[in-house]
C-alpha cells in the first residue's frame, strides 16, 4: 500500500497518530493517555495528528498505519519498538482492557 502524497508524515507524526489510534480503541481517550502522548510530542504535532485521526474512520486509520509499514517499521526491531510504545500507552491509565489486549494481538499479527 502506497502512502498518499498528501500524507507525508515524519516519524514523530506517524507514531503520534498510532498512539492516538491505539488510545481510542476502548472508546475512552483518557486524560492520562493524552498527557502521555503530549509528553512525547509538541502540542502542534499532537493537535495536527488528532485532527488527522478525527477525520478518518477506524478502517481508514488502520489503512493509514499500514501504509507506513515499509517506511517506519520495516524490521522486527522497529516493529517491536512501536509495539512497546503502544503497550506502555495502554498501561498509562492503570488498566489494560480486553479491547487493548486484542488490539495489541491484532497489531502484532498485522505489522
Amino acid at each position: 500500500m502506497d502512502i498518499p502524497k498528501s500524507q507525508d508524515w515524519n516519524y514523530q507524526e506517524f507514531v503520534t497518530f498510532v498512539m492516538i489510534y491505539a488510545s481510542n480503541v476502548d472508546m475512552d481517550f483518557s486524560e492520562v493517555e493524552k498527557a502521555r502522548i503530549n509528553a512525547r510530542v509538541s502540542k502542534s504535532t499532537f493537535d495536527k495528528m488528532y485532527h488527522e485521526f478525527d477525520k478518518r474512520s477506524d478502517f481508514e486509520s488502520l489503512q493509514t498505519i499500514l501504509s507506513y509499514k515499509g517506511l517506519y517499521y520495516p524490521t522486527v526491531a522497529r516493529k517491536l519498538e512501536l509495539l512497546n510504545a503502544v503497550k506502555l500507552l495502554f498501561f498509562a491509565d492503570g488498566e489494560y482492557t480486553p479491547m487493548e489486549k486484542e488490539l495489541m494481538h491484532f497489531f502484532e499479527k498485522l505489522m
